[in-house]
This record gives structure tokens, sequence and C-alpha cells, in this order.
């Protein structure tokens, strides 16, 4: 495994294994380390890149908007000699998986627990902006935090998830600060705007059921396949890395296979 900072960008990032680049991004108060349970389990088979957000682990930038990471990882990825990666992103993360599809050659995304509609959860911010603004910041936080299941992920990977885990306000209102400035239907709507450019094999991973709403806005993406896992909760991937990891390389063979025929019919 090398790890190193990248100089322009400021971002960590972890890379081992050979084959197709598989960028790794996970949600926001942890560090790329979460990913390790996935990675052992994926046993070189790809290249796996491990990145940490701006404001998380290792990386020395600061919180910024979604779309401003995927350039960010772009540059990095570019700097790496990497070309249309499988960019699996978990819950907020995911968000930057589609938004750097949206915009720079991939071969597919993996959403993890996380869809392209954002309405209800937007305008759950917006109820609660006072409080994440002021002294009771800590106090909603567990409440938000509680949802996340992070108890179902069975040791010794909860132990790892929770030394990576680092809350900071001024990092988590700064990810969130397009959310709490816009209005939550326009939000909806540059998000859908992002989506519709998304043309690559999309597959997303739920460890509870899909909402209606998520599943409508699936059906909108060309090509895509929704899983459930129930039970599992926000951390579907670590609740089952091995299922997860297997999961992963059938779909980045599929991808694969995908990229070969668009280029055979280019």
């Amino acid at each position: 495994m090398a790890t190193a900072t990248h100089p322009k960008t400021g971002l960590a990032y972890d890379i081992e294994g050979t084959g197709t680049p598989v960028v790794l991004l996970y949600g926001m108060t942890f560090d790329r380390r979460t990913w390790r349970p996935v990675v052992d389990e994926l046993d070189g088979a790809v290249t796996s890149i491990a990145v940490d957000l701006p404001g998380h682990g290792g990386s020395s930038a600061g919180p910024t908007r979604l779309d401003d990471v995927a350039e960010a990882i772009h540059r990095l990825l570019e700097s790496l000699g990497v070309e249309r990666p499988v960019v699996v992103g978990h819950s907020m993360a995911a968000a930057v998986a589609g938004l750097y599809a949206s915009a720079h050659p991939a071969r597919g995304i993996l959403l993890v627990d996380q869809a392209t509609e954002v309405l209800p959860f937007a305008r759950m911010l917006h109820r609660i902006a006072p409080m994440l603004h002021g002294p009771a910041f800590h106090q909603v936080w567990p409440n938000i935090e509680k949802s996340l299941g992070l108890d179902r992920i069975p040791d010794p990977t909860r132990a790892l998830v929770l030394g990576t885990h680092r809350v900071e306000r001024d990092v988590v209102l700064g990810y969130w600060d397009q959310i709490l400035t816009t209005d939550p239907a326009d939000l909806q709507a540059w998000i859908d705007a992002k989506a519709a450019r998304i043309q690559v094999p999309c597959l997303a991973v739920f460890g509870r059921p899909a909402t209606e709403g998520e599943r409508e806005r699936f059906d909108d993406l060309p090509d895509v396949r929704l899983e459930e896992w129930p039970g599992c909760g926000h951390f579907v991937h670590l609740v089952h890395p091995r299922r997860f990891a297997a999961r992963l390389r059938t779909f980045v063979d599929y991808c694969d296979s995908d990229t070969m025929a668009t280029r055979q019919a280019s």
C-alpha cells in the first residue's frame, strides 16, 4: 500500500492493488481508514484509491462544496494517471460520486445507502437550522448520528470506524452550507440536472428499503441496479464487507465490459 498527500489539492490517499481503478469515498465525520475491511476483502483485485475528504483525516483542505470536492478528486486522479474510474461513495460522498460521473469520464458509480433524492433531508435540516448554528448543535447531533446504525457494525470493524470518527461543527456546517442556504426544491432541481448527465452504470446498495421518491429518481438513470440489504443500516458496506467487496468486484467487471463495448461501438 502506498500512502501520500497530493500537493496541489491537499487530499491524502491510500492506493493499492492492480487492475481497474476504484475510488473509495466515505461519509462525513469519518476518514479513509473505514474502507480498510472492504479493501482487505478486495485483496488487490482492483486498484483501490481511498481518499480523505477535505477537512477529514490527513487532508489539509477545509470543507467545501461537493462539486468542488469532485473536481479536486479529478485533479488527484489525473496526477496519478487514472482514467475512467469506478467511483464508490458512501452517504454524503455518494453525491460526490454522482457529481464526478456527471462531469468527468468514469466507468460507473456505486452509491452506498444514498440516492439522488435529497428533498426530505434538506427540509429536515432547514427546520433545525437554528439549533445547528447555535449552542444546541451537540444536543441535536446525537439524534442524527443515532439513525446511522453504527451499533450494527460488528467488532472489530466497529472499533476501527469509531476510531476514525471526529465531529467538528465547522466541518459539518461547511459541508451542509449549500443545503442550508439553498431552497430545498431548488437544491433538488440542481441535483436532478446534474444526475441527468450521468450516462454510466450505477449500482445502489441500501441497508434499508428505498423510499418511493428514491426509486423514482433512480428510474431516470439509464443503467441502474438497486439492491436492498434489510437490517444492515447506513453502514451496510461495513456490516457485510465480504459480501460488499464481492458485489463491488462483480459491478467492476460489468463496468469494464460496458466500457469495452462503448469503445468498440465508437
